[in-house]
């Protein structure tokens, strides 16, 4: 498999654009983005689900609250936090995203799933209701990206 370069941006809780997707093998990750590093792993009470601003039960993440929900004009086909898949020349909106009140940014489902989360202060992403490492925020080939690694993108095809 290609070798991803991952440059991690410094502003990069401020996307507010739609957001590609693309697929990595997690042993491609260099170490600044795996899971093995702590500043991206579960363990960390930072990034864990059982903190309370990354757990679903925080309404800020809440998928019964409007502002995440698919019913909110801005998460819909039309809004401007798509998350995008293009595959063989194709592009398929596969979900969307939010930024909440306190710096989580969630991504839900077309249907308004809460799939993963990311803390506002790293590069990981993790599973939104278990926790777990799924990928990571970053440059992939130039283009600022979620990218998911083989349990990310069971989560995601799992959703649709």
């Amino acid at each position: 498999m290609k070798f991803f370069i991952f440059i991690f941006l410094l502003f990069a809780s401020s996307i507010e654009a739609d957001l590609l997707v693309s697929f990595v093998k997690k042993s491609s990750l260099p170490y600044d983005f795996s899971a093995s590093n702590y500043d991206n792993s579960s363990s960390n009470y930072d990034n864990s689900i059982s903190n309370y601003d990354n757990s679903p039960s925080n309404y800020d993440n809440s998928e019964s609250n409007y502002d995440n929900s698919s019913s909110n004009y801005d998460n819909g086909s039309s809004g401007d936090k798509r998350l995008i898949l293009k595959e063989n020349g194709q592009s398929y909106r596969v979900g969307y995203y939010v930024r909440a009140d306190n710096g989580i940014i969630n991504f839900f489902s077309v249907k308004g799933k809460r799939l993963f989360y990311n803390t506002g202060k790293g590069v990981a992403v993790f599973h939104g209701k278990k926790g777990f490492f799924c990928g990571v925020l970053g440059t992939v080939n130039g283009t600022y990206q979620l990218a998911l690694t083989e349990k990310g993108k069971q989560v995601l095809m799992l959703a649709q």
